[in-house]
C-alpha cells in the first residue's frame, strides 16, 4: 500500500476527473491519502481509471466521470453555475415552462379542489403511470366528485415566437388507476388543433404540436362523468423557436 501527500486541489481534480475541471488551488492544504485500490469491477468486469482512486480518512474517492460513464451516464460540468450534471440535461435549444415561460391564464369549471395545475423545471421528480420519472413537467387535474362534467384550461403566451411544442403525455402515478374518461384538447389562438383521449392503462404518448407562430397555446383537460380526481402530466414539456 502506497501513501502519498497531495494538495487538496489535486485531490479535487482526481475526484472530478478528466476535463470536468478542478477545485481552485487557493486555500489548498496537504492531505495524507492512500492509493490502496488495486481493481474496480463494474458488472464483474475489471476497469481502472487513468487517475487512480485513493483513500482519505476511511473514504475511497474515484473519478466521477469514470464511474458515471462506465455506468452509461454522460457527465457535464457547468462552470458558470458550478454544477455537475449526470445523465440527461435540459435541451439547450429548448424553452421550458417555469424557467423560460410562465402561464398567462388558468380557468376551471368549478372551484373544487381537484381542479388544479402546476408546472416545474428541474424540480422534485414526478412519476408517470408506468414509473418513468421526470423533473420538467406541466400537470393538469380535474375534480372527480361531482357528476357534472369538469374541465380546466391552462394557457401560455407565445407571442408568435415559437414553432413547435413537444411533450410526453401520460397519467401521473397517483392517477394511474383512474376510472374517469379524460380528454386533452390543445388550442392555438382559440382554435382546436389536437384532441387526445386518456384513460387508465394507456401508455405514455409523445405529442408534437406545430405552433404556426401562434400568439398563445391552451391546454384543456376535461372529464365527462364522475369518478376519481384525475391528473395528467405533459412531461418534458418544451417549446422551440
Amino acid at each position: 500500500m502506497k501513501k502519498f501527500i497531495i494538495s487538496s486541489s489535486i485531490a479535487g481534480a482526481l475526484l472530478l476527473g478528466g476535463t470536468l475541471g478542478a477545485f481552485a488551488a487557493t486555500n489548498s492544504k496537504t492531505l495524507e491519502v492512500f492509493f490502496n485500490v488495486k481493481d474496480i469491477k463494474i458488472n464483474q468486469v475489471s476497469s481502472m481509471p487513468k487517475d487512480k482512486p485513493f483513500t482519505y480518512q476511511g473514504t475511497t474517492y474515484v473519478p466521477l466521470r469514470f464511474i458515471s460513464e462506465e455506468l452509461g451516464y454522460p457527465v457535464k460540468w457547468d462552470g458558470a453555475k458550478q454544477t455537475i450534471h449526470i445523465g440527461k440535461t435540459a435541451d439547450d435549444t429548448a424553452y421550458y415552462p417555469q424557467r423560460d415561460i410562465k402561464h398567462m391564464n388558468f380557468q376551471a369549471s368549478s372551484g373544487n379542489g381537484g381542479n388544479k395545475f402546476s408546472y416545474e423545471f428541474n424540480a422534485e421528480r414526478l412519476s408517470d403511470n408506468v414509473g418513468n420519472k421526470y423533473s420538467n413537467y406541466i400537470t393538469l387535474g380535474v375534480d372527480g366528485y361531482w357528476t357534472k362534467p369538469e374541465n380546466v384550461l391552462l394557457e401560455f403566451p407565445l407571442n408568435g415566437q415559437y414553432n413547435k411544442f413537444e411533450a410526453t403525455m401520460a397519467l401521473t402515478e397517483k392517477s394511474m388507476s383512474t376510472n374517469a374518461d379524460l380528454t386533452l384538447d390543445v388550442y392555438l389562438d382559440e382554435n382546436l388543433v389536437e384532441s387526445y383521449s386518456i384513460s387508465a392503462g394507456d401508455m405514455p404518448t409523445n405529442i408534437n404540436i406545430n405552433l404556426k407562430k401562434a400568439v398563445k397555446i391552451g391546454f384543456k383537460l376535461s372529464r365527462t362523468k364522475s369518478g376519481n380526481d384525475s391528473e395528467i402530466g405533459l412531461f418534458n414539456a418544451k417549446f422551440y423557436k
